[in-house]
């Protein structure tokens, strides 16, 4: 039977014999939502409150569509899981630091998305710390910053800029990890997922400025030679994930690095380009000033 998702096919015939589950507790956060059409792919089971399932469902039909069995609404509230056929062997919580706290049962086995230094432990859990991911979540300090930087760009002024350095990372490469860390239900630990090599706000900056200049050109037509001429971005060069000097500041990528290198091969090796990732941003700030 040929499925209307075409190529989605090739990603559920590497689903594990015993699929995994996760009950999305905050699934209409953007970061859950991210995992949710990643993992999806990768043949893990999903369940969410109906209400959220109804959400979910007209955000990505075509998703839910393809792949049916995914998605999987509860009977019961969290914090009881006699009313679902839901195996405690094989299913996890997926929960986003800062969001509402939710009562879940005592043997629940949880995982934690958290955001730029953001703190807490989960002893018998995953506790995943996504650092610089692009883009931003609204209402934190990195969307902040680039909401200002677009305020700043539209009046062709420059924005104040600090000494920090960036391990930008883009959530599809972050998702596309995390797929794969549920489906290994028996996976614990703490990962940090970043870029490998580091960004100056300023670098950061110039890339950012010349994309939403050429950006507000193309929404007036008032095309001019600065907006066509190729700047080059700094040099790209390899990094080790135990890099030394400015690199020595970058979140501890080795235990993301190993899990996947074991699981794929590859080790953590993110493929989106930053101007990709920030062409992504303005694209969501763009939006939200439209509505």
């Amino acid at each position: 039977m040929t499925n209307p998702a075409g190529s989605l096919d090739e990603h559920a015939l590497h689903a594990p014999p015993m699929s995994a589950g996760c009950v999305l507790v905050h699934a209409l956060h953007p970061l859950s939502q991210a995992m949710f059409r990643r993992g999806a792919l990768e043949g893990v089971r999903f369940y969410a409150t109906p209400d959220h399932c109804e959400a979910l469902t007209d955000q990505h039909a075509a998703l839910v569509a393809a792949f049916p069995s995914a998605l999987t609404p509860l009977t019961h509230a969290f914090s009881d899981t006699k009313a679902d056929a839901i195996d405690p062997r094989t299913t996890r919580y997926l929960l986003v630091e800062g969001e509402r706290a939710v009562e879940l049962p005592s043997t629940a086995r949880t995982i934690w998305l958290r955001t730029n230094g953001a703190t807490g432990g989960t002893p018998s859990g995953l506790d995943l710390h996504l650092v610089d991911a692009l883009p931003p979540v609204e209402g934190t300090d990195l969307d902040t910053m680039f909401t200002e930087w677009m305020a700043a760009s539209a009046m062709k002024e420059t924005p104040q800029l600090t000494d920090e350095r960036f391990h930008w990372c883009d959530l599809n490469d972050v998702s596309a990890a995390v797929a794969l860390m549920l489906r290994d239900p028996t996976l614990e630990g703490t990962y940090h997922f970043a870029g490998r090599r580091s960004w100056s706000a300023e670098e950061t900056w110039i890339e950012f400025n010349a994309m939403v200049q050429r950006t507000l050109a193309g929404q007036t037509g008032a095309f001019g030679s600065e907006h066509l001429t190729a700047r080059g971005v700094p040099a790209v060069r390899t990094v080790a994930v135990s890099g030394i000097g400015d690199e020595a500041h970058r979140p501890p990528l080795g235990p993301l690095h190993a899990f996947l290198k074991e699981v794929n091969g590859e080790g953590w090796h993110p493929k989106t380009p930053l101007r990709q990732s920030l062409m992504m941003v303005i694209a969501q700030l763009s939006e939200r000033q439209a509505s």
